[in-house]
């Protein structure tokens, strides 16, 4: 076990992983891994104590494939199933002139979790979009996981004060009014 997430299992060796930007066929994979990443029971990053229902559907990740602001990473492995996964969707520049790409669709295989793939893909997607002049990095994290909180934390990430309201079916919630945490991190100029 690490000491960064002693509630699970130690993760298996990491396999060998390529970062590639994913495919319209990799879309059934990622749903796979994606849910048993959050709503699977094998997983520190699990939601299923505090959110029913899937966190993606085909469409939904068909969608983002198509969308020309979002940068949808995979990590494959040597047969080339997918591993892990995280997209960023670029946003119009803010008033201030800020450029903010938001953080999400964020899963690792939980065999894997704890391995280091979640900070490569992390570090992957902050690169290309600091050389793509965005300035921050913004995730929403769902209240009622400092683990989540911290983690993000350790990898430069601030609590901005903002929250937003679930951005789903509230029905699904199995905490009423359970909201999401607004967390930036800057990028550097690159």
């Amino acid at each position: 076990m690490t000491a960064e997430h002693s509630t699970h299992r130690a993760p298996a060796p990491t396999p060998a992983l390529t970062l590639r930007e994913a495919r319209e066929e990799d879309v059934p994979a990622i749903v796979e891994v994606t849910q048993a990443a959050y709503r699977g029971e094998g997983g520190w990053t699990t939601e299923a104590d505090l959110v029913d229902g899937h966190r993606t559907d085909d469409d939904g990740v068909s969608a983002m494939l198509a969308d020309p602001a979002v940068v949808l990473l995979v990590a494959a492995d040597e047969a080339g199933a997918v591993r892990g996964c995280c997209y960023t969707r670029r946003a119009a520049p803010e008033a201030d002139g800020r450029v903010v790409a938001e953080l999400g669709l964020f899963a690792v295989d939980p065999s894997l979790q704890g391995a280091g793939l979640g900070r490569r893909l992390l570090e992957a997607q902050a690169e290309q979009l600091a050389a793509r002049g965005v300035d921050v990095l913004m995730i929403q994290v769902l209240q009622s996981r400092p683990e989540l909180h911290a983690w993000y934390e350790r990898r430069g990430f601030v609590r901005t004060g903002r929250t937003n309201p679930f951005p789903v079916d509230p029905s699904l919630l199995k905490v009423p009014g359970l909201g999401m945490d607004v967390m930036e991190r800057p990028l550097p100029l690159v």
